[in-house]
C-alpha cells in the first residue's frame, strides 16, 4: 500500500500554538506528514494540488474548507480532523456521503470553556471583582456596608442548551449541590435524568434562576432566542453568563436590562468584535467583560491537534472514534 500520506493544513504560526510534540510524534508515526512550513493560510488551489494520494488532513482556524469541487482530487481521503472548534461549514454532505469521517476537537475547548463559566459564577457570586479596584485603585479595604456576597453552594442553575459545554458545565456543578435546570429541545426526559438535571421551559429558567448560562449553538432557530420577556423576568440580582454567542441574545434588550442595574452579567461574546472602545457596556460596573477568551488556555490550545492525532490513531487502527461528527448532528451544533 505504501506509505499513508497526511495532510496539515495550519501555518507555522499557528502551530506553534497548537502542535505538541506529541501531537506531532503520533501524526508522523501514522504516517509520511507533509507540513506546512509557511506562516500563511494554503489556498483552495494549493489544496488541491495537495489532495491527490492524501488519506488524512489536519485543518484548524484558516484552513480552506472542503467544497464539492475540492473533494474531486481527494481520490484517498479517508479522514479530516478539525483543530479547532465548529465543523459546521468544513465538509459538504457530498463528502459525509463518500463515507469521509470529519473529526472535531471542540471537546478540548469545551473544557476550557466549562472552566471559565464556573470561575464566573464564583467570581460573580462573592462579587469578588470588587475588590481589586477596591484594594489597587482607592487603596482600601472591606467594610461591612459592601457586605460579603454569595455562596454558589445550593443555587438554582439555568444551563440553556445541553451542548459539549452545557454538559461539561453540568459535571463541575456537581459538588456544588445545585439544583440545575436546562433548556434543550433536543434533550429527552431520559438524559436529563441521566445528567440529574430538570428539564423546563425556557421562560420559567429564566424567571426562577440564580444565574442562567448560555450554551446553545447559533443555529437559525436560535438567532435573538433570548429577548426582552427572559430578561425582564430574571431575579432581582440573579446572573447572566454569555460565553456562546451574541447571536443567540437580543443585545437591547440585554443592555437596557443592565442599565437598570437590576441584574448582572459575565459577557465574553459580542455582537461586533473587538468590541467598541466606546461600547456603552464597557461603562457598566454590573458587568464583566472579557474578549472571547472563554475558550483559550495554554492548555487547551496545546492539545487541539494531539485530540485529533489520537483519534486519528484510533481510526488508523480500526478502533471507536471519540471525536467524529455525523452529518444529522451538524444541524444542532454550533
Amino acid at each position: 500500500m505504501g506509505t499513508r500520506r497526511i495532510l496539515f493544513l495550519p501555518r507555522r504560526s499557528l502551530a506553534r500554538d497548537i502542535l505538541s510534540d506529541r501531537a506531532r510524534s503520533i501524526l508522523e508515526g501514522l504516517g509520511n506528514v507533509v507540513w506546512n512550513h509557511t506562516d500563511r493560510d494554503f489556498t483552495a488551489q494549493e489544496l488541491a494540488s495537495l489532495l491527490p494520494g492524501t488519506e488524512a488532513v489536519v485543518t484548524s482556524w484558516g484552513a480552506p474548507a472542503f467544497s464539492p469541487e475540492l473533494l474531486a482530487f481527494a481520490d484517498r481521503l479517508r479522514i479530516v480532523g478539525h483543530a479547532a472548534g465548529s465543523v459546521k461549514h468544513l465538509m459538504p454532505k457530498e463528502g459525509y456521503d463518500r463515507g469521509i469521517v470529519v473529526l472535531s476537537a471542540a471537546r478540548v475547548i469545551a473544557d476550557a470553556v466549562a472552566e471559565y463559566t464556573l470561575w464566573a459564577m464564583l467570581t460573580m457570586q462573592r462579587e469578588l471583582c470588587l475588590y481589586e479596584p477596591l484594594m489597587r485603585e482607592k487603596r482600601g479595604w472591606k467594610t461591612a456596608a459592601e457586605g460579603f456576597g454569595h455562596e454558589l453552594y445550593y443555587k438554582r442553575i439555568g444551563v440553556v442548551g445541553v451542548s459539549l459545554v452545557g454538559r461539561k458545565v453540568i459535571e463541575l456543578l456537581r459538588p456544588f449541590a445545585c439544583e440545575v435546570v436546562v433548556y434543550d429541545p433536543y434533550l429527552n426526559e431520559t438524559e436529563c435524568r441521566e445528567l440529574g438535571v430538570r428539564c423546563i421551559a425556557l421562560e420559567e429558567l429564566f424567571a426562577t434562576s440564580d444565574i442562567v448560562s448560555l450554551h446553545a449553538p447559533t443555529t437559525a432557530e436560535t438567532e435573538r432566542m433570548i429577548d426582552a420577556r427572559h430578561f425582564q423576568v430574571m431575579k432581582d440580582r440573579a446572573l447572566f453568563i454569555n460565553t456562546a454567542r451574541a447571536w443567540i441574545v437580543d443585545q437591547a434588550a440585554m443592555l437596557a436590562t443592565l442599565r437598570s442595574g437590576r441584574i448582572r452579567a459575565v459577557l465574553d461574546v459580542f455582537d461586533c468584535e473587538p468590541l467598541p472602545v466606546d461600547d456603552e457596556l464597557r461603562d457598566l460596573d454590573n458587568v464583566l467583560l472579557t474578549p472571547h477568551i472563554a475558550g483559550h488556555s495554554m492548555e487547551s490550545r496545546r492539545r487541539l491537534v494531539e485530540a485529533i492525532a489520537t483519534d486519528m490513531q484510533r481510526f488508523f487502527a480500526g478502533q471507536t472514534l471519540r471525536l467524529a461528527v455525523v452529518w444529522d448532528r451538524l444541524r444542532i451544533m454550533a
